[in-house]
């Protein structure tokens, strides 16, 4: 709920009596207590009254937000008389209060009470003839709105009001300082009586009543078990509607109870209901602001707060559903703020004359004063402004350039990321592929001595081996088993084969040999031409033959070591085509 209130800073407005529609007893207060009004009511005296909750009609009415705030009143009237099924020509009092609880993006939900005038009027037709005007008409599960109001009551906390009159009981459940689920109760101090005395077979008459549950009868104890049947039964309801409020608003905890009676009754009570409720009970007593045991004077106390409250300040928004409401003080009337701007405005147009010879005169002196101010002012000033305008522009040009350097920075930065990336993922390309050779190598007992690896921009690998065999099918069976391998090779050529000698007989025969070494190169090359000759096509037209790989050879000059254990061995120069 939302009232926008001022805060009250006035002590409470005198002469105020409180009205018990039930009894039809007045109450005020004085001398620091709450005591029957034995004066003579009159149409002096401000009145205040709560009645049955039961008398009001519920609806619920959903405002589109597009309507403006002046039409919300109208708007909100013609949907509850039309929800409730009210002639539009009918006089009912009417309240409403705005729900803060859920969100909905197109309306505002408003809770409106209405109340027939006709049975207000048969109410307090006793009391109008005397007073002539009901300053305020409420009822009891709407006073707590007070005490939120007076910052009796916090607006963080959720709580709960249970009230139970003579004849009949309330419950409320407040959040945010304002009601969000009220509900009549089937219990009432006239029922629980008639109850109790069916029970225990006695004739108890209300104020016998009064004197068991306030524990001061003296056989209290005989009848212990009939006083805790009647507590279980108050516990019951009220636990009913706690449930209720705990499903509907999960997110809405009550974190206290206010419990009280129009009689007075035992501290055992809240006992009882604090331990079957567990929630924390505190006597609704404790809520007003004069000290009394009895409910029904609390009631009265809150209520004469709740009129002054009302007629202290008129935008309150406080419930208020008197069928004869005194008029407005003439200076709160619209007809009245009329007269007294309609004569303002005449006083003013009588004075204006000698105002305007009186302003000219003034405001031209003023006006030359002003210009010398500014010129003495000003004028400095600005110069510093623009020598400020010109250190900062030269300031943003060594941002902007600074801006442009680090930019250039961050892209040189990334492009050798990049190449650094690039280079990574070719040596490991590059360790792969040599792995899977010299694999297949070891397997053929061929000896790789040296190998080179180089790739052009296209990413195709050209490895170059030199290896050396004990005799001819070794290099034909690495270079076929090669060209077979899972790993798709696209070539597999070798360059050269030649039977090494270093000794003087191996130079001897090596002329001779020159023949048979000129036909194992030609065997080895044709059967690794025969292994991928439709690959070694296609190669012609790539950018395979455009690569310039690092020759494998060796120098046996420096590698005297070495010599002994290849020679009489073939060596072979063999260049593997990856991709």
């Amino acid at each position: 709920m939302k009232f926008n209130l001022k805060k009250r800073n006035k002590q409470k407005t005198a002469n105020i009596v409180y009205y018990d529609s039930d009894t039809k007893v007045a109450y005020n207060s004085a001398g620091g207590s709450i005591t029957q009004y034995t004066k003579k009511l009159d149409s002096k005296a401000r009145i205040s009254s709560t009645f049955s909750f039961d008398a009001l009609l519920k609806a619920n009415v959903e405002v589109p937000k597009t309507i403006d705030e002046l039409d919300v009143d109208e708007f909100i009237v013609e949907q509850a008389y039309k929800q409730l099924n009210i002639p539009a020509d009918s006089s009912y009092e009417l309240s409403y209060f705005k729900l803060d609880v859920g969100f909905d993006a197109d309306y505002w939900n408003y809770e409106v009470y209405t109340v027939d005038a006709n049975q207000l009027e048969k109410t307090y037709d006793d009391l109008a003839i005397k007073t002539q005007y009901i300053d305020v008409i409420t009822s009891v599960p709407f006073l707590p709105l007070v005490l939120y109001k007076m910052n009796k009551l916090d607006l963080i906390s959720n709580h709960i009001f249970v009230f139970i009159g003579d004849n009949g009981g309330t419950f409320a459940f407040y959040s945010r300082g304002g009601p969000l689920y009220v509900k009549s109760l089937t219990l009432n101090v006239y029922k629980l009586r008639i109850e109790f005395n069916q029970e225990t077979s006695l004739e108890l008459n209300s104020v016998e009543f009064e004197n068991f549950v306030a524990g001061n009868a003296q056989n209290l104890n005989e009848y212990r078990s009939s006083i805790d049947s009647m507590l279980n039964k108050i516990s019951r309801e009220i636990e009913e509607n706690i449930l209720y409020i705990k499903r509907v608003y999960q997110d809405l905890d009550p974190t206290a109870l206010f419990f009280g009676m129009s009689i007075e009754y035992d501290d055992e009570f809240l006992s009882y209901l604090r331990d079957n409720l567990l929630i924390d009970t505190k006597p609704y007593n404790s809520l007003a602001f004069t000290e009394t045991k009895k409910g029904n004077l609390a009631i009265a106390d809150i209520a004469i707060y709740y009129a002054d409250y009302y007629i202290s300040f008129v935008d309150s928004k406080l419930p208020n559903f008197s069928y004869i409401k005194r008029p407005k003080p003439l200076s709160q009337r619209d007809s009245g703020q009329f007269i007294i701007i309609a004569s303002g405005i005449f006083v003013l147009s009588l004075l204006y004359p000698a105002y305007n010879f009186g302003m000219s005169g003034f405001l031209s002196i003023r006006s030359d004063m002003l210009q010398k101010e500014y010129d003495n002012e000003i004028f400095p000033k600005a110069e510093e402004y623009r020598a400020d305008e010109a250190r900062l522009k030269t300031q943003i040009e060594n941002l902007q350039n600074q801006h442009t350097s680090l930019n250039q920075q961050i892209a040189s930065v990334r492009n050798d990321m990049k190449d650094i990336q690039n280079w990574q993922q070719g040596y490991i390309s590059k360790s792969y592929y040599l792995e899977d050779i010299l694999k297949v190598a070891d397997e053929s007992k061929v000896s790789v001595i040296k190998s080179t690896a180089v790739a052009n921009d296209n990413h195709q690998l050209v490895i170059e081996l030199n290896l050396f065999a004990k005799n001819q099918k070794e290099i034909t069976d690495f270079i076929k088993k090669l060209s077979e391998s899972d790993m798709n090779y696209k070539s597999v050529i070798t360059e050269k084969v030649e039977k090494i000698g270093f000794d003087e007989k191996a130079q001897t025969s090596q002329t001779k040999d020159s023949e048979t070494a000129t036909n194992v190169t030609n065997q080895v090359a044709q059967t690794a031409q025969n292994v991928a000759t439709s690959v070694n096509n296609a190669l012609s037209e790539s950018n395979v033959t455009k690569l310039q790989p690092i020759p494998a050879t060796i120098d046996f000059n420096d590698k005297e070591a070495l010599k002994p254990s290849v020679d009489g061995y073939l060596n072979s120069i063999v260049k593997v085509v990856v991709r």
